[in-house]
């Protein structure tokens, strides 16, 4: 069992160190004096500011990445609904599902390479091209053809979804270059802006597409509108700390070790249990109140209203994250996911609609935002923090591939909406389980993160006498 925080001794100050380790061969014995290593061996606490304007400008810059790429694919509930009832109407629903879920899977699975590449020093490369990509793939969307299925699912499914993957786990991991005792809040207000833009996508793009713009002109509009955001990101992100010197082989040896870890990949199974069934109300909210009645004019705002919601969600957790521990909060949040995913059942007006989009987006959003500090939690010093988060995402975006189609398939032409809700209702409660495992039956801080290997938590910088 781990000792409580305040049994353990901080490290000691670095001047003594040399004197100490010089000293190490006349205190101990030979026996003993082997397992201490040299002093070059120990790795140095990174110099982590916390602040400052290079800090600030670049947490704003990934502000406004993530405000791009993953507010974007919260907005496709928008063009699911498109698709569905206009322009894809010679296609099933669950066809339609490939494309966001496509689109979602890339958006995780990329983080496996984004995220070693940000790690090895292409952090700069890596963010230009991805957002180059991006606008290009929007004029793509914007030149294809109706009933096409194939060009929207290579443009917006892969090509769009390669785009925001490229971005957004380094937007989130370069926060660990200049943010440490604030890193979870900072993170969670990052995350926000997912939320932010799933209020002002959908927003803008229902009143380009459904109104004398159009489909075409209204893609248009929105590729020029995130490539100057973009551009501005770019300019503000910047990185700290000097990149590690590692092979791809030495990378895949590391997500090897990563794997050995108990905690780790209890948590990355309630991930990916957290992706595929999570997204159900952010893909069909909008048409389960059309479908059940609802004003267009109301239901076009009810996924801006989720996350709307789901800003407060990413922000308010992550204040107490570093103090109540990450787990004390998503565990609860998981299971009101579940509670709300199930309450779908019983929508059938307006209240019920904006009832389900607050308090889902609420919870939701806590879920989301608390991912990232919980995984960097695992990482052994800071250069592991993008590599662990896009390995995790990168298994974890099979769920957003698999989940959406299986969802469209159980929901039918004919609307059956019991179906994909059971599905998603039992995802959100499993991944309950698997989070309340990583809590109780491998003791988990709720306070502290220790490192598994060493003993010594880099987050606190203390170290287990």
């Amino acid at each position: 069992m781990k000792q409580s925080p305040n049994s353990f001794q901080t490290r000691p100050a670095e001047s003594s160190l040399p004197a100490l380790m010089d000293k190490k061969d006349e205190i101990l014995s030979p026996a003993v004096n082997q397992y201490i290593p040299d002093l070059e061996s120990i790795p140095a606490r990174p110099d982590i500011p916390d602040g400052g304007l290079q800090a600030w400008a670049t947490a704003l810059g990934a502000f406004i990445v993530v405000f791009s790429s993953s507010g974007y694919v919260n907005s496709f509930g928008v063009y699911q609904d498109f698709y569905v009832r206009e322009y894809l109407t010679d296609h099933s629903v669950s066809q339609i599902s490939w494309i966001g879920g496509a689109q979602t899977f890339c958006l995780f699975s990329m983080g496996i390479f984004s995220g070693y590449a940000m790690d090895v020093g292409y952090f700069r490369h890596i963010l230009l091209a991805g957002s180059l990509l991006f606008v290009f793939c929007l004029c793509m969307i914007s030149i294809s053809q109706a009933q096409q299925w194939y060009q929207l699912f290579l443009a917006q499914g892969l090509g769009l979804g390669i785009a925001i993957g490229a971005v957004y786990i380094p937007a989130l991991g370069i926060l660990s270059h200049h943010f440490l005792q604030r890193r979870s809040l900072v993170m969670g207000i990052v995350a926000s802006a997912s939320s932010v833009g799933g209020v002002v996508h959908p927003i803008m793009l229902n009143n380009l597409i459904h109104n004398h713009v159009g489909f075409h002109w209204g893609v248009r509009v929105s590729a020029l509108f995130n490539f100057a955001l973009l551009m501005v990101a770019n300019i503000l992100m910047s990185t700290r700390l000097p990149p590690q010197n590692k092979s791809l082989i030495k990378q895949c040896m590391a997500w090897k070790d990563f794997l050995h870890d108990k905690t780790y990949v209890i948590a990355t199974a309630g991930t990916f249990l957290l992706i595929t069934g999570c997204f159900f109300p952010t893909f069909y909210l909008q048409l389960d109140a059309i479908d059940h009645g609802v004003s267009t004019s109301f239901a076009f705002y009810s996924i801006s209203i989720l996350n709307a919601s789901s800003a407060v969600g990413r922000v308010v957790p992550t204040i107490f994250a570093d103090h109540l521990g990450v787990f004390t909060l998503i565990v609860p949040s998981t299971l009101a996911c579940g509670v709300l995913i199930f309450a779908m059942e019983g929508v059938v007006d307006k209240a019920g609609v904006l009832v389900i989009a607050i308090l889902y987006g609420i919870f939701s959003g806590a879920c989301i935002s608390l991912l990232g500090p919980m995984l960097a939690n695992f990482a052994n010093n800071v250069h592991e923090v993008g590599s662990r988060i896009g390995l995790c995402f990168g298994i974890a975006g099979l769920g957003s591939l698999i989940g959406p189609p299986i969802m469209g398939a159980l929901l039918t032409s004919h609307l059956v909406w019991i179906q994909p809700i059971v599905f998603s209702g039992v995802c959100a409660f499993y991944k309950t389980g698997k989070f309340v495992l990583n809590v109780t039956i491998y003791h988990i801080d709720l306070n502290v993160c220790w490192c598994s290997h060493s003993g010594y938590c880099w987050y606190t910088g203390v170290q287990a006498s």
